[in-house]
């Protein structure tokens, strides 16, 4: 069955288009990422900023024709913190079912973290040696999901500990002030270790970090000037370096480190505090290391799209 996903987060509008066969293989026809950062300013106001709206729906205009001519037997968009969020977003959203004639689907933030983790984990379905930590880190929220590999998890959690919301938050000097880099750890170390069980964190036996901070941050130490998904999926990042990134980035203002290899564009000012919560992450599960994953929520709601299980709401 072809289908379409749409992800609409804080930072990122991505279009997914899928064939989903009947024993549950997912291949891939088409990935699109665009940055519209719909989230600017939404942790501050509590609505949707006009400029945000306007890039987003911009986007979705670029993505209706390939979308259309795709013929998907079924489609959704899928909405997450940002919208959860912001006062107008339900108005936002039905205003894209009305003029792109685009389903929609809020999700709740566990709900978010269970269709990540199917995702994210599919493949290493008997490969895995016990229970998988998946990390999700979004511009607006964090997931993390512990259970195994592509079942239904037996723990999720989601933190508002997102890139666009705390670089918003604490980090106001270009680069950041020592002081800022240090109040934005201690929320992200407290905020994990506040949300997450102590015998939750101690239960993981590996990890898997999905979405935009993981894939920048191996694209980054790889040196990748152009982007090969080939390389990054799987790649393992050990703790040491996510702490020689933070270290790096923090020295760096946001135009420099927009010119370092694998920095997409768009991500140069939010992958510091993206690479803080993956380091945090990291020490609060007491993992040496996070396996990277190009598979993540989309895989997880093609599948649950095919099936039926997932749907408008």
């Amino acid at each position: 069955m072809r289908v379409a996903v749409v992800d609409l987060g804080t930072n990122t509008c991505r279009l997914y288009l899928a064939e989903v066969g009947d024993a549950g293989s997912v291949k891939s026809e088409a990935r699109l990422t665009t940055v519209v950062r719909l989230g600017q300013g939404v942790d501050r106001t509590g609505r949707l900023d006009p400029a945000a709206v306007a890039r987003t729906r911009a986007c979705l205009a670029r993505y209706a024709p390939r979308l259309e001519s795709y013929g998907p037997a079924r489609r959704l968009l899928v909405a997450t913190s940002v919208l959860r969020d912001a006062t107008d977003g339900r108005r936002f959203l039905e205003g894209v079912e009305r003029d792109f004639a685009l389903p929609s689907r809020l999700l709740g933030g566990e709900e978010e973290g269970a269709l990540a983790f199917r995702g994210g984990t599919a493949e290493l379905v008997g490969r895995a040696s016990g229970p998988l930590l998946l990390t999700d880190i979004g511009g607006g929220s964090t997931e993390f999901a512990v259970g195994v590999a592509a079942s239904k998890p037996d723990f999720v959690r989601s933190l508002d500990i997102g890139v666009v919301r705390l670089t918003e938050r604490f980090l106001h000097h270009d680069p950041p002030a020592p002081e800022e880099l240090g109040r934005l750890e201690a929320f992200v170390a407290g905020a994990i270790a506040d949300g997450v069980p102590a015998a939750v964190r101690g239960a993981a036996r590996g990890a898997v970090g999905v979405a935009g901070t993981y894939t920048t941050l191996v694209a980054h130490k790889l040196g990748l000037r152009e982007y090969r998904a080939e390389l990054v999926h799987g790649h393992v990042l050990g703790l040491a370096d996510i702490d020689a990134a933070v270290a790096e980035f923090t020295t760096l203002t946001n135009e420099q480190r927009g010119r370092l290899p694998g920095i997409q564009k768009g991500r140069e000012d939010v992958i510091l505090a993206g690479a803080v919560i993956a380091r945090e992450a990291c020490r609060a599960f007491g993992l040496a290391g996070v396996r990277c994953s190009e598979a993540d929520i989309l895989e997880g709601a093609a599948l649950a799209l095919a099936e039926g299980s997932l749907g408008p709401g």
